[in-house]
Parts: C-alpha cells; sequence; structure tokens
C-alpha cells in the first residue's frame, strides 16, 4: 500500500536506469547493494517483499546472509531520511520488507495509472494525451544496466509488457485521429526495442506512413524483414505486409487489411511465436531524417497562403539528442492543448541549445501551417547588444505582413498588435537566445493553437505553464560521432584515440567540438593528434579553440558579465581549487562567507548554468569554463585575496581532518597538534563515526589535491598547514584502507616537512611515508624511511614517536617474513610503552605482536599476547579496536586447531564492530572470512560460503577487491583469501 506523505521530495525512476531526482537533480545512493534492493522494493510496488526473495534478487550468488540483508535495509533507510526526510518509508512485515512512498513519486506507477485512464477514457485527443504522457515516463529499458538477476525480476517482464501493448494503443490511436507524429518518437524508441514484435513494427511503420515519412517506412520495413528471416527464417507477417503494401499505394487485400482504429484484433499467434525469440540489448534505431516526405495537398495549400517560413537551415550534422527531442516535439505538438503552448530550452553556452531548437522546428514545421518565424534575440551573443523587446515585436509583425507604418514603436502596444494579428492562427514561433522572461513576455501569439520554442542560458522559470528542459552535455560518443561527421570519417578512422582525446579536452561541449574541427578543417596538413597535443595544455586551451571570430573565450564572456559582483567573485575563486569539486563548506570557506549566503550563491551560479550541480551539495566547474575563470581570477584578484582564500579552505580541511582523526581513534589526538596551533576556519562537525566515514569517502581523492594547493599555492605557512592535514587525515583513511590517498598524502607531506625544517614534521613525515609503503608491499622502501623516522624521533626525546616507529618496524620485517627481528622490535616498542605507562598502546603493540607469532607458526605465545591485549583495552573501558583484537584472538585460536572457539570469538568481534559503529568496515569484512574459515573447519561449508560472500560484498563495497574477484568468491567453492585479508592476518 502507498501512503500520501505529502509533497514529493523525491522521484523514483525504475523506467530505464534506477535514478532518484531530487529538486529534478540526480542523488546517489550509498553503494550498489542498496540501490538494488531499493529497486526491488519499487518494483513490489508497495506490497511486501520476503526477506529470502529480497536476499535473491539483491545478491547475484545466493543464497546469502540474512544480516547482510538487514544492515542493507538500514543503511536505505539511512539514506531515506537524510535525503527525503522519510523516516518511515521501509517497513519491516515479521517475514520481509515493504517500501511506502507517496502516490506519483514513482515512475512505473505513473506509467501504469496513465494507461489506465487511457484504457477507461474515450478515443479522443485527451485519450491520446493520457497515454503520450505513459510513454513519456520511459527513458529505456526496465532497470537499464542493472545485473542480470535483478532485470529478471517478473516485475520488469510485466512492465516490458505493458509499455509494448501501450505504445501499440498509441500508435492505433494516433492513426485514428489523424496525429501520428504525436507518438511517433516514442513508438519508435518501443519498436527498436522490440525488433521481433511484429504486430508493433507493423503499427511503426503506419505512423512513418501516415507522417509523410514513406521513404523512411519503407527502409524500416527491410530492415525487419532481413531481421527476421536472418535470424528467425520465417517470411513477414500479414500485418506486417499490409502496411508494406499501404506504403506503396497498392490496398493489400481484404484478408490482409489491417481492422479500422484501436479494436484492431491483437497479435497473431505467428507474431506470439517470434516476439518471443526477442533479445535485450538490441541497438536503439538511429537518428531520424531531418525532413519530411512532401505531402503534396498540404504544401500547396501553404504555398498558396504565402507563409512566412523563416526557420535557418537545419544542422546537417547533427547529431543524438533523441530522447531531448522526443520530449519537445511531443511538448509542443501534444494533442488536447488549447492555447499557446511554450518550451524553454536552458543551458550553458555552447551547449547546442539553437542546434536543438532549430532542429526539432524543422520536425513539427508542417504542424503549423499558418508559418514558421524565427528571431534571434542577442540575449548571450558576445560583442552584440540584447534585442530590446519593441524591436522584437516589430520583426515580428512585419513577419506576419504588417508594414513599418503601422507597426507601434510602443512594446506593449507592439504586443497586442501581435496578439490581434496571430489569434485563431495555428504559428511556430522560435526565440533564440533569450536574455531573460522580461524580453520574450510579449513575444507570445494570442488565442490559436500556436507554439514557441525558446532558448535560454537561464532557466525561465517566470513563464507559466511552460514545458522547461534544462540541456546538458551530449554523452562521448555522440560527441566523437558529431566531430567525426564533421572533420570526415576517413581523417577520424587514421587515429580514434586522438579524436576521443580531443572530445575530452572540449570537456564534451558541442561549441568546443565544432570550432575544433573547424580549426583542423582550415588546416589540411594536421592530423587530428597535432589538434590533441595543441589542445592538451591548461593555459593554451582557450587560445586554441579559434576558429575566425568564434571563440569559447567570447562565449563564456557573456555569461560572464551577467554576473553580479559576488557572483563573479564566488565563480573566479572556485577555479583556485584543483579540486574537481568541491562542497557547500568547502566554497563558503573559499570565499569567507556563511554557509547558507555561499549556497544561495552557487545556486544562482547553476541557474546561470556557470557552475554544475552534479550530487547534492556538490558543485564543479566545467573543465573550459573551470580555465576561464581562472584567467578571470589571476586578472581581477590580487595575489594576496588568492592567497588567502586557499588558506582559508585549507583551514577547513585542516579543522575537519582534526575532527575525524579523533573520531576514528581518540587516542590518536596529539596528531591534531601538528601544524598551526590555531585554525582560521570551524570545519564540518562529524557527529558520530557514520558522518566520519562519509566526509573520508567524499574527500579521499581531493585530500592530495589540496596538499598540492598548500605545498604550491602558498609560501610561509603553506607547508606547515600541508603536513598538519596529511598528519590529522592519516588515520581516517587508514581505517577505510585508502593507501593510495594515504601513499599520495604522504609523499607531500615529506616535501612540506623539508620547506618546514621542523625536526617533527620530518620525523613525522618519514614514519607515514613507511607505514603505508609497508601496507602496500613495499618492505624494503619502507624500512629505510622507518628507520629514519625512529631515529629523528629518538634525537627529539620523543617515546610515543619512538614506540609508534618501532611497532611499525616490526610489521615491515613481518612482512619479509623476518620473524625474529619483528619480534624483536615489538618487544622494544612493548617495553616503552610500559615505560611511559600507556595501557592503550601497549595493547595494540601486544596484538600485533600477538600476529607476529601466528604467522611464525607459536600459537599459544600469539594467544597470550591477544589475551593480555584484549584485557588491556577492556581495562581501560575503551570500544575502540576491541573488535579488531577479538578477531586476531579469533584466527590464533583457529590456526592452533580450536575452530569452535574461534567461531564464538569471531562472533563476538562482529557484535564489538557493530557496538563501535564499525560495520561496514574493513575489519568486519575480515572477520566474516574468519568466520568462514572457522565453518569451514568445522565441515559446514554451506555456512562458510555464505560468511564469504557477507565479506567479498563488503569489500568490494569498500573497493577493495574488484568485480572479477568478487563474482569469484560467490561462485567459487573454495576461492583464495583476498591479498588484502592475506596481508593483514
Amino acid at each position: 500500500m502507498l501512503l500520501d506523505h505529502g509533497e514529493p521530495t523525491l522521484d523514483f525512476r525504475v523506467l530505464g536506469p534506477l535514478q532518484i531526482l531530487k529538486a529534478d537533480r540526480e542523488v546517489p545512493l550509498p553503494g550498489q547493494y542498496v540501490r538494488r534492493l531499493l529497486a526491488v522494493l519499487l518494483l513490489a510496488a508497495g506490497t511486501p517483499v520476503v526477506e529470502e526473495r529480497l536476499v535473491h534478487h539483491v545478491w547475484e550468488a545466493a543464497p546469502h546472509d540474512v544480516r547482510t540483508l538487514r544492515t542493507t535495509v538500514s543503511r536505505l533507510r539511512w539514506w531515506l531520511r537524510e535525503e527525503a526526510g522519510l523516516a518511515q518509508a521501509v517497513k519491516h512485515t515479521g517475514t520481509g520488507y515493504v517500501l511506502q512512498v507517496a502516490p506519483g513519486q514513482v515512475d512505473a506507477e505513473r506509467f501504469l495509472r496513465r494507461c489506465r485512464l487511457a484504457a477507461r477514457g474515450p478515443d479522443s485527443d485527451g485519450g491520446l494525451e493520457s497515454i503520450v504522457g505513459a510513454l513519456g515516463e520511459w527513458r529505456g529499458a526496465v532497470l537499464e544496466g542493472a545485473p542480470g538477476r535483478l532485470r529478471e525480476h517478473p516485475a520488469v517482464q510485466r512492465l516490458e509488457r505493458a509499455r509494448v501493448a501501450c505504445a501499440s494503443k498509441a500508435a492505433d490511436l494516433a492513426l485514428e485521429l489523424g496525429r501520428p507524429e504525436a507518438v511517433l518518437p516514442y513508438v519508435r524508441d518501443v519498436a527498436a526495442a522490440a525488433p521481433y514484435d511484429e504486430p508493433l513494427q507493423a503499427r511503426f511503420i503506419r505512423l512513418l506512413g501516415g507522417s509523410g515519412r514513406r521513404a523512411e517506412g519503407l527502409r524500416h520495413f527491410e530492415k525487419v524483414r532481413r531481421t527476421i528471416a536472418d535470424e528467425l527464417g520465417v517470411d513477414p507477417s500479414s500485418e506486417l505486409r499490409a502496411a508494406h503494401a499501404l506504403l506503396l499505394g497498392d490496398p493489400p487485400p481484404a484478408h490482409e487489411r489491417e481492422p479500422a482504429g484501436h479494436e484492431r484484433a491483437g497479435h497473431d499467434a505467428a507474431s506470439h511465436e517470434r516476439a518471443s525469440h526477442e533479445a535485450s540489448g538490441h541497438e536503439a534505431a538511429g537518428h531520424e531524417a531531418a525532413g519530411h516526405e512532401p505531402r503534396t495537398p498540404d504544401r500547396a495549400a501553404t504555398a498558396a497562403r504565402r507563409v512566412a517560413a523563416e526557420l535557418p537551415m537545419d544542422v546537417a550534422t547533427f547529431t543524438g539528442r533523441t530522447r531531448e527531442v522526443g520530449r519537445l516535439c511531443e511538448a509542443l505538438t501534444a494533442p488536447g492543448r488549447g492555447g499557446t503552448v511554450i518550451a524553454s530550452i536552458s543551458g550553458a553556452s555552447g551547449v547546442g541549445k539553437s542546434a536543438l531548437a532549430i532542429h526539432v522546428a524543422h520536425r513539427i514545421a508542417e504542424r503549423y501551417p499558418d508559418g514558421q518565424l524565427y528571431i534571434n534575440l542577442l540575449g548571450s551573443t558576445p560583442n552584440a547588444r540584447p534585442l530590446a523587446p519593441a524591436a522584437a515585436l516589430g520583426r515580428l509583425l512585419r513577419s506576419l505582413g504588417m508594414d513599418d507604418q503601422s507597426v507601434s514603436v510602443e512594446a506593449e502596444e507592439g504586443a497586442g498588435q501581435l496578439r490581434s494579428l496571430t489569434a485563431g492562427k495555428r504559428l511556430l514561433i522560435v526565440l533564440d537566445n533569450a536574455l531573460d522572461a522580461a524580453q520574450v513576455r510579449g513575444l507570445f501569439p494570442g488565442g490559436g493553437s500556436s507554439a514557441v520554442l525558446l532558448t535560454s542560458r537561464k532557466v525561465l522559470m517566470e513563464l507559466d505553464g511552460a514545458t522547461h528542459l534544462r540541456l546538458d552535455l551530449p554523452s562521448e560518443p555522440d560527441c566523437v560521432s558529431l566531430f567525426t561527421r564533421l572533420i570526415g570519417h576517413e581523417r577520424a578512422r587514421a587515429d580514434m584515440a586522438a579524436v576521443e582525446a580531443v572530445v575530452r579536452l572540449c570537456g564534451h561541449l558541442p561549441l568546443a567540438v565544432c570550432i575544433a574541427a573547424a580549426r583542423l578543417n582550415a588546416r589540411p596538413t594536421w592530423i587530428v593528434r597535432t589538434l590533441a597535443d595543441r589542445l592538451a595544455t591548461d593555459r593554451d586551451r582557450l587560445a586554441e579553440l579559434r576558429a575566425g571570430d568564434r571563440t569559447i573565450q567570447a562565449s563564456f564572456a557573456v555569461g560572464f558579465k551577467e554576473l553580479d559582483t559576488e557572483q563573479a567573485r564566488l565563480f573566479r575563486l572556485l577555479s583556485l581549487l584543483a579540486n574537481p569539486d568541491v562542497g557547500v563548506g568547502v566554497a563558503a570557506a573559499l570565499g569567507g562567507m556563511t554557509e547558507r549566503r555561499t549556497e544561495d550563491l552557487l545556486d544562482d551560479l547553476v541557474d546561470l548554468h556557470m557552475v554544475e550541480n552534479h550530487a547534492p551539495g556538490r558543485y564543479r566547474l566545467h573543465d573550459l569554463l573551470r580555465q576561464f575563470a581562472f584567467d578571470r581570477a589571476q586578472e581581477e584578484e590580487t595575489p594576496r585575496d588568492r592567497a588567502d582564500a586557499l588558506r582559508r579552505v585549507l583551514h577547513w580541511y585542516l579543522a575537519t581532518a582534526r575532527t575525524a582523526c579523533v573520531r576514528a581513534n581518540p587516542d590518536a589526538a596529539w596528531r591534531t597538534e601538528i601544524g598551526p596551533r590555531d585554525v582560521r576556519r570551524q570545519g564540518m562537525p562529524l557527529d558520530d563515526w557514520q558522518q566520519t566515514q562519509a566526509w573520508v569517502a567524499e574527500e579521499a581523492t581531493t585530500l592530495p589535491l589540496v596538499l598540492r594547493n598548500a605545498v604550491e599555492e602558498l609560501d610561509g605557512d603553506g607547508a606547515s598547514l600541508a603536513v598538519g592535514l596529511a598528519a590529522a587525515a592519516y588515520l581516517p583513511l587508514g581505517y577505510q584502507r585508502r593507501w593510495k590517498e594515504q601513499l599520495a598524502l604522504t609523499e607531500l607531506a615529506l616535501e612540506a616537512a623539508a620547506r618546514t625544517g621542523d625536526p617533527l614534521h620530518h620525523a613525522l613525515a618519514h614514519g607515514d611515508l613507511g607505514d603505508v609503503q609497508s601496507q602496500l608491499g613495499q618492505p624494503d622502501e619502507a624500512i629505510a624511511h622507518l628507520t629514519e623516522s625512529l631515529e629523528a624521533y629518538r634525537g627529539l626525546g620523543h617515546l610515543r614517536g619512538e614506540s609508534s616507529q618501532l611497532d611499525r618496524l616490526a610489521g615491515a620485517y613481518g612482512v619479509l617474513g623476518r620473524f625474529d627481528e619483528s619480534i624483536r622490535y615489538y618487544q622494544q616498542a612493548l617495553a616503552l610503552d610500559r615505560r611511559q605507562g600507556d595501557r592503550f598502546n601497549q595493547g595494540i603493540t601486544l596484538s600485533n605482536l600477538g600476529l607476529t607469532y601466528q604467522k611464525a607458526g607459536h600459537f599459544d605465545e600469539a594467544i597470550r599476547a591477544h589475551g593480555e591485549a584484549i584485557a588491556i583495552l577492556r581495562e581501560t573501558d575503551s570500544s575502540f579496536g576491541l573488535g579488531s583484537l577479538l578477531g586476531n584472538l579469533a584466527e590464533a585460536q583457529r590456526l592452533r586447531g580450536q575452530p569452535e572457539q574461534a567461531l564464538v570469538l569471531y562472533e563476538e568481534a562482529l557484535r564489538a564492530d557493530g557496538d563501535a559503529e564499525r560495520s561496514g568496515t574493513y575489519d568486519e569484512a575480515e572477520h566474516w572470512w574468519g568466520l568462514s574459515r572457522c565453518y569451514d573447519d568445522l565441515g559446514r561449508p554451506e555456512r562458510a560460503r555464505e560468511c564469504r560472500r557477507t565479506s567479498g560484498a563488503i569489500l568490494h563495497d569498500l573497493g577493495l577487491i574488484g568485480a572479477e574477484e568478487r563474482r569469484r568468491i560467490d561462485t567459487q567453492e573454495a576461492p583464495p583469501t583476498p591479498e588484502i585479508i592475506r596481508r593483514n592476518t
């Protein structure tokens, strides 16, 4: 049962790739298994799903531990609560779970509801509007891209069949009403996905014929005929032959004629037999031809009226945008909509708004026999002043036949003249390159059935009742196809890798791709690689993207001039960071503002298409816009202002990393004293370990870039900031096994320490670098750095640091298999811990010593060391690290030949992981793997496999193993222990 929670906060989409939108922006889910779980619950449409079925569909290799399912359910509940305030959306029913969301919040439910409305309603324009709306919910195959088992869900098959039935109904109704173009884009998509469904293919061919596309219909019939002949070995059905005969102008034999309207017979037995062979994954239909086949009576009548036909020539190389074209065509030609319909395309400079608008206008031009008008309003044209509303009205009125003397020079009076002149007519008006809503409000026709298609960099939300399309960057394949068509296939085929490089360096921006192609075409001696190499340097790229009077810089400059002072300053400052994207907190620190004010400015920049909001709370600049903004910052911000902005960001990261460090290990608080003592910018408050993990996962790849900014861009305290940030972030990264990021951080910290000249910085940086090298399996390099660090700490009289390096050196010698030396170093570290009275570190050192005893085969000594370590941690009343120590003791007991005792200890370790909020961490994965070993030893292979799969799922979610290794763990009887666990146990 679906519950109404009021205004929906999220839009859940399964009719295509799984997608969750919030305020029309996609939001990510935390992990692939959470995505799969949500998909299964959405497919259930408010009915409970038992746990066993959920496990079956969420995890490819069943059976899987129900406890893992419950952990995943908890993560989904947390996400729904945080993202949408749906605290009670997922209910436990005793045997399973049910997802309860508001009506209209799931695209599949909207699709089926509209299908039912169309089925109940009359065969009229209203019924056609409902059925077109239903098909418009689809973006591709149900859960496109999901794993095979999920795609085999019965609900998926039912929805796909319902889509075919809906498309068939749409085709029948549109043909009966004489409105074939209203459904053509939608039926095209469904027909492409169902190539063996002959009744549907016949309907599609009839739609093409009814739309004046006879030649395309004949080509499609031949394609279908070859497909079913080659792959099924049969001839076309009678329904297909009848559709073909109609295209040829020959009436089909009586027994092959199609019944009228939507009362046509359903699929015959032969068609059902052929449709059952349908395979998934067939390529979608290609681009439609820009023009239509002529329809003599309509053309003759139009010519007699001498109507305006001002559309610019359609772009011969127009590529892709299939769904956008379909959506706009439907919006501008949908039946049953009285009065003027308006569609608005917004997007960044150079993204292809005008090309799309002109292409769509040509597609629908014949639906507006009273004329097609076009005007460039110059709203974002370099070196041009936007057209005044009165001047724009004058052009439209003259195009409609009004003489110059009669055209009013007053905008309000001219708007009235336009409404009078267009009343009762079917006109298409394209208003290209609008500055804002005020410029276009008076340019709309009066009563009648006209359409207005306009483009603007801004989202013109002030236009009531308009359909708004936000145009994003095209896909890389579409950009490659465009560039190839522009420079010629032969030239492109000579070096496709260079073609792809040019497209990437153009940031997939169509204008940049077109300029790059024009530049190459003007230089016949260049090969594509020449252009790619010239674009490869950031500082030269904008200058290279110039062809005649067309430049990327000029296009960007128009948008930049529209920004107010605060917007322009934040836009410039964003380019100073090496980060690929930023959160609101970082942007606020950069600008020295409150987060609330910063978020408002960022949203303004998003609306103006100067900044992208690609994930909740995350913002980024397009690569070319970043370079443009950087050039502006160098010219318009003083060196001191630029340095102060970077310094504020570094302090924000330093404050947040210090909080994360203490959350990760309270005993490591000494690391927060490295670097600047006074932090000038408050960081993100991390209230618990879950928030800390989320922040580390979000910023892990960014932290080395931030450090590089500090080292390279800041004089004076930059190096100290870098060392302090590396020191604080080291442990939070380590607990997520982000060793590559740790390595990058420590290498930069070592470089920064050389600049500060501080002996403590030198000791810390060498020690952390050696530690991560040991973790990465580079013990020889590790020993050199750890020895350097040990001597430095001894020189400082820093006993805590000396003990830590002895512990790390012991671990590095253990990696080399030199266990005697490893044990000796651990014993030295333990003596120092005791000398300092550091009970916590004694426990950790003892457990590490126990691991070395295990590897050396001294199991009794190992058990004693682990037991003493656990006693010390319990004595200190610290839950931190207890799960890890219990797991170490469990493995020692198992190796000693006591699997029953080990099993109890591993289960206790897993409970301790949960108590310490360490669920979903590497430690938990290691403990599940250890538990699997116990079950193997006890002769319970099925239970062992369940535990291994749970461990593999966690490791895969953490990015610590790849998909292939995960598959082996799920499918093999006795898969090898993952390398990361083998090294740590």
